[in-house]
């Protein structure tokens, strides 16, 4: 009964931890001057993966939030990229941060008088 006592206690830290860390990504994405694009190469790099893999990943993406195409070429959004690849895990998450590009879109702001 201790142990799973024990188990349970490190599994709320963790998922504590996780919000926190998650909590810091989302300040840090409000505060960043977005959205940041790039090319397919520099959407790889920021990756850490090849040009094939992110060709592959666009199954996952959502077009015209994490890509556009201007003319036939692919630009991608790599700060909503960062925050995909570090929230895999946890699509919650992840569209916490869409929804504040979103809002950061000069299209999404109110009208001044």
């Amino acid at each position: 009964m201790l142990k799973l006592l024990n188990v349970l206690v490190a599994i709320a830290q963790a998922l504590e931890r996780q919000a926190v860390a998650q909590e810091r990504i989302a300040t840090a994405l409000e505060t960043q001057q977005l959205p940041e694009t790039g090319d397919k190469e520099l959407a790889a790099k920021v990756l850490g993966v090849s040009v094939r893999q992110v060709e592959r990943y666009h199954k996952e993406w959502i077009l015209n939030v994490h890509y556009s195409y201007q003319g036939r070429k692919p630009t991608y959004n790599l700060a909503l990229l960062r925050d995909w690849k570090a929230n895999k895990e946890n699509p919650t998450a992840h569209q916490r941060a869409i929804q504040i590009w979103q809002r950061s879109l000069p299209s999404n702001q109110k009208k001044r008088a």
